[in-house]
């Protein structure tokens, strides 16, 4: 969130001095700035990408998560929350006196009036938003969607009643986030926390048309007056991870700049294709949507973070059976990844008996089919090829009775199969199953999808260790030209690839 942004003063004294006010109040509050290139800029180097725009995505679809009206909050949520702020106060005796309070008579004020008047709530909201701190988030996400909502209808009341023309935040900025915004006009930029080190403030201008309309917006803002704990509060709140372009930057006295910064809920074309692409990879609609925070972990590769979301969810809904599976499912996955392989197992088999335990008969290893591919994975992780070529086949014939022939999923349980076939040394079998993959990839997947790439390197792979090196070639070629299409393929990874190209090119020079 970001607050304390003061409403436009018309006397320009009583600007630079609430200003300097803001800069000492805010000193123990700073935040630092996520700033991302501007709209015309063309990135075509995957790790540099990455580097700019992943940290972006990631706390994007964080903030989705949190507010998804779907995602149903339970009473003990706020006990949860207390519990956990009571231990961390539990030699402040006024403190916890808050937190009880807080606990009792939270339905009788608003979100807006509970984040204005008790410290505690607005430090813990922004510790947990900039540290991402998942337990805390997902203990505390009741308040942050009640406050967002709030947010949303406060602002339809302030856009009929007032206009709001420009917006002052006195503010400090490391260095290095500050020469990198400097490099950024009209570029965008959200704040998260930093340490001080130059003094700031902010123009802001709110174009609250963009989501006048729009209940559904991630970027609501709203006056405090009348709604905060102190009547008389004369500031904006804005909803957490809000954008900006950033207009201009320039400096009005030493060590102090102003930056002009436009209000706007835009993002460019690479950033919205590339976030719609991690939804579609962790969002599986009439499932638990509170477990897209999990799957984001473990997209993140942030394994002992997924562990602690999957740990925190276990205990949440105990007699509901589906999400016991889903969840014991996915705790064998991170586990798997951290390369626990007893305590997976463990867990694969607690999903597998948990499910059996109900339903259809008929339907259950349907119903595991996850769970099922998972294991064959961890099979052959723990050198079991047999187990897992047997367990991937199961998968195939259980996916091929209600997915279309020509299904992505499919692509990947036939490319699976494919590599522990090539661990088995069975490498003509690897390739037919490589090449249905590849067949299944061609007609489902966009031309510049990584996994196209991908599986012609694997039947290159399989045609090298059979000295079938012009065939082999071949596919390294494809394999190249398709990492260089994608937008998501790693440099670091393609480096690689083309290095071995030539390998294979001086192999068959020496034939």
């Amino acid at each position: 969130m970001i607050s304390s942004i003061g409403e436009n003063e018309d006397n320009n004294n009583l600007i630079f001095n609430q200003i300097e006010q803001n800069i000492r109040q805010n000193a123990n509050q700073a935040i630092g700035l996520q700033v991302f290139r501007a709209q015309n800029d063309k990135i075509t180097d995957a790790s540099l990408l990455n580097q700019l725009d992943t940290s972006f995505m990631y706390s994007q679809l964080i903030k989705e998560m949190l507010i998804d009206a779907e995602v149903e909050y339970a009473e003990d949520n706020i006990n949860d929350f207390v519990d956990i702020c009571l231990a961390e106060n539990q030699d402040n005796q006024m403190q916890s006196e808050n937190l009880r309070s807080f606990r009792n008579t939270y339905k009788q004020h608003s979100s807006v009036w509970w984040y204005t008047k008790e410290s505690f709530l607005y430090s813990a909201v922004n510790k947990a938003l900039r540290t991402q701190d998942m337990t805390m988030l997902i203990a505390m996400g009741f308040f942050i969607r009640d406050l967002h909502l709030q947010l949303i209808e406060l602002q339809e009341t302030d856009i009929e009643n007032q206009s709001l023309s420009m917006l002052y935040r006195g503010q400090g900025m490391t260095m290095k986030d500050f020469e990198r915004l400097h490099q950024q006009i009209d570029g965008l930029i959200s704040a998260r926390d930093n340490p001080l080190h130059v003094g700031i403030f902010f123009c802001i201008r709110p174009n609250a048309a963009i989501t006048t309309h729009d209940k559904k917006s991630l970027s609501p803002f709203a006056s405090l007056r009348n709604v905060s704990c102190y009547p008389n509060e004369n500031e904006i709140l804005f909803s957490m991870h809000t954008i900006f372009r950033i207009k201009n930057v320039h400096e009005i006295d030493e060590r102090l700049w102003q930056i002009d910064l436009d209000f706007t809920n835009d993002q460019d074309q690479q950033l919205n294709i590339l976030l719609e692409q991690l939804r579609s990879e962790i969002y599986v609609p009439g499932v638990f949507n509170v477990d897209k925070v999990g799957k984001l972990y473990l997209k993140m590769g942030d394994y002992d973070g997924a562990l602690e979301v999957y740990n925190t969810l276990l205990p949440m809904f105990p007699e509901n059976l589906v999400f016991l599976c889903y969840v014991h499912n996915h705790l064998g996955l991170t586990y798997q990844h951290l390369d626990q392989i007893d305590q997976a197992l463990m867990h694969y088999e607690k999903s597998i008996e948990i499910r059996r335990s109900w339903g259809d008969e008929e339907n259950n290893d349907r119903y595991s089919l996850v769970t099922y591919a998972n294991l064959s994975t961890l099979y052959a992780e723990k050198g079991k090829l047999e187990e897992s070529i047997e367990t991937y086949r199961k998968v195939i014939a259980l996916r091929l009775e209600y997915l279309p022939s020509n299904h992505p999923e499919l692509s990947c349980e036939y490319s699976n199969l494919a590599v522990v076939y090539s661990e088995n040394k069975d490498y003509s079998s690897a390739i037919e199953c490589f090449h249905r993959a590849l067949d299944i990839a061609e007609k489902s997947l966009p031309d510049n999808h990584e996994r196209l790439a991908t599986i012609h390197f694997n039947i290159n792979v399989a045609n090298e260790d059979l000295a079938n090196y012009e065939e082999a070639l071949k596919h390294i070629t494809k394999a190249v030209d398709k990492a260089r299409l994608s937008p998501t393929f790693d440099q670091e990874n393609l480096n690689r690839w083309i290095q071995s190209m030539q390998q294979i090119e001086e192999k068959i020079d020496a034939h």
